[in-house]
């Protein structure tokens, strides 16, 4: 009789995390902690596992929609983001591009009132990109308000 109070849990456990993730996506630690106030370790782990399976929880997945709906934002601020929400390192390094001064330039054409200098440069590091990348984005900046 034990078994079956346990599968049913685990079904119970599998129905509720297939509601939370009809809702939004949650990386696996996320959903773990969620289930796991409210079912067994056992329990969670086996409604985790068949997620797994049938494809619909994938940490990988997770972090590339994360990463395309945030291009605004460079590197060091998308894997503290990532990072944050429990997509482990192996997967936010393979996932996450490297900064280009292209993409951070990019950024600051959009503010246009980020103009000077110490503004501009501090907005990008704030934004996740790197000193370097910051200071040459705004040298290609400052040369193109030249030439225009």
């Amino acid at each position: 009789m034990p078994l079956q109070v346990t599968l049913s849990l685990v079904e119970t456990a599998l129905g509720y995390a297939l509601r939370l993730l009809a809702q939004r996506a949650y990386t696996e630690k996320a959903l773990r902690e969620k289930l796991l106030a409210r079912f067994s370790p056992l329990e969670v782990e086996e409604a985790l596992s068949r997620l797994k399976g049938y494809g619909y929880l994938d940490d990988r997945a997770f972090a590339r929609a994360f990463v395309e709906a945030r291009k605004r934002y460079g590197p060091l601020k998308l894997k503290a983001l990532l990072r944050a929400r429990g997509v482990p390192e192996e997967v936010w390094g393979e996932v996450v591009p490297e900064a280009t001064p292209e993409e951070a330039l990019a950024v600051l054409r959009r503010y246009p009132h980020r103009r000077d200098k110490p503004r501009a440069v501090r907005f990008l590091q704030g934004r996740g990109f790197p000193l370097g990348v910051a200071l040459e984005a705004y040298r290609r900046l400052a040369e193109e308000g030249e030439e225009g």
